[in-house]
C-alpha cells in the first residue's frame, strides 16, 4: 500500500508541476499578432496601404483561427473581422489615425479596395 500511495504522490507531483506550462502555452497561442508600425509614416498613402495590407494579413490569421476553433461561419466570420478592426483602432493613436485618414484623401483610389474600416 505505501509503494502505491508513494506513486499516486509522485504522480501528483509530475501533474501539478506541468500545469503551468499548460497555462502559459494556451496563453500564447491565444496571444494576437503583433501589427509592427515603427518602420511605416502613416501620412505617406504607400506606407498606409502597408499598414493595411498588414492589418488584413493579422485579421485573416486570427480570424481563421477561430473559424476553425469555434466553427464560425457567415456573419459570424464577418463580426471576427469587424471585432478585430476596432481593436487595432482603439490600439491607434489620435495622430495615427488622422495620419490615415490624410493618406486616404491623397489617394482614395488606392485604399478602395484595402478598405478595412479602420478610418
Amino acid at each position: 500500500m505505501t509503494k502505491f500511495i508513494n506513486r499516486l504522490a509522485a504522480v501528483a507531483a509530475l501533474a501539478l508541476a506541468a500545469t503551468p506550462i499548460i497555462g502559459l502555452t494556451a496563453a500564447h497561442a491565444a496571444e494576437p499578432p503583433r501589427i509592427q508600425v515603427g518602420d511605416l509614416t502613416l501620412a505617406n498613402p504607400d506606407d498606409a496601404a502597408e499598414f493595411v495590407r498588414r492589418t488584413r494579413v493579422a485579421a485573416d490569421k486570427v480570424c481563421a483561427a477561430r473559424a476553425t476553433t469555434e466553427k464560425l461561419r457567415g456573419l459570424s466570420f464577418r463580426a471576427c473581422y469587424q471585432d478585430f478592426n476596432a481593436d487595432v483602432r482603439s490600439e491607434l493613436s489620435r495622430e495615427q489615425i488622422t495620419d490615415l485618414r490624410a493618406a486616404r484623401r491623397a489617394k482614395p483610389a488606392a485604399f478602395a479596395t484595402l478598405s478595412l474600416g479602420l478610418f
